[in-house]
């Protein structure tokens, strides 16, 4: 039997010897994460009816990404992914389309984003570089990485008028955390920022891509941007008191719009919340002019 016998939530367990919680160090469930299988978990389409038989819409078939058992993402998703990067190249070229963009990406999971990111990528050229945890998804970012310069390469030759778009691509294995903290001392710059990452402890929830926010800032350029996923436990449509706090600190400017549409199957929980309505919309925030920590 072991000291830390078994979890009671995300980030406390009981211990062996005398029954009480006693909680995780972060460094504890970062090496949990990272080591954790994934699981890919496949649904056929379909449709959901209110308590009276009435349909309320149609679901697609689709995939959910589980890790530790917990819904990390799945594909009904996507209308928002795609709505959060479009909007972010939409916004860092408020004046004229940009060439050679920058982009960082915290948190892979199924690609979602990152095949928005390259789509948005391919007729500007430039950098994508994502931060990814887990070694599972790390791995699967390595073939999906191979799979879209094949594609790039195909678009185009020196012989034709348009030659294939010039983007690199670059997988950092880690924590986001660590890992943004050593893009920010190396003296990188991005034009967009785009976090995903997962909370590890309950403390992190619903903040979980904001609480660096004083690293993050300093890789942006003056006129980057940087988008997060902000749906939250009870969502009513806004920023909970945490997350607007924290990004209102941080940015001059920003920009709230939704993306509309969204189908979730019955059973994804994380859009399906106890006692609650169906979530059919989310937040597309973007946040812009940001403001560099105070130095001493």
């Amino acid at each position: 039997m072991t000291m830390l016998e078994r979890k009671t939530g995300n980030d406390h367990r009981i211990n062996g010897k005398n029954g009480k919680e006693i909680p995780i160090s972060r460094e504890v469930l970062v090496e949990e994460w990272r080591n954790a299988p994934e699981k890919l978990v496949k649904y056929k389409a379909g449709v959901v009816k209110d308590s009276e038989g009435n349909v309320l819409y149609e679901y697609s078939k689709g995939t959910r990404l589980v890790i530790l058992d917990k819904e990390v993402m799945d594909s009904c998703q996507i209308p928002w992914a795609r709505a959060t990067v479009d909007k972010a190249f939409e916004l860092l070229e408020r004046k004229e389309k940009k060439k050679n963009v920058n982009v960082l990406e915290r948190g892979f999971g199924m690609g979602i984003v990152a095949s928005a990111i390259v789509e948005n990528l391919i007729p500007r050229g430039g950098t994508y570089t994502v931060i990814e945890l887990n070694r599972q998804v790390a791995e699967y970012v390595r073939e999906w990485k191979n799979n879209y310069k094949e594609l790039i390469a195909n678009m185009g030759s020196p012989m034709t008028p348009n030659p294939s778009p010039q983007i690199s691509m670059a997988i950092v294995e880690g924590d986001a955390v660590k890992e943004t903290e050593k893009l920010a001392a190396s003296g990188r710059k991005f034009d967009i920022i785009i976090s995903d990452t997962f909370p590890l402890s309950e403390d992190e929830s619903s903040v979980n891509d904001l609480l660096d926010l004083d690293t993050l800032v300093k890789l942006l350029n003056p006129d980057g941007v940087f988008a997060f996923f902000g749906f939250h436990t009870g969502y009513d449509g806004r920023l909970n008191e945490k997350q607007g706090n924290l990004v209102d600190r941080h940015f001059e400017d920003i920009s709230r719009t939704f993306a509309k549409g969204i189908n979730p199957p019955p059973d994804y929980k994380y859009f399906n919340p106890e006692g609650g309505p169906i979530v059919r919309e989310l937040p597309v925030i973007i946040c812009s002019k940001p403001r560099l920590p105070a130095t001493a």
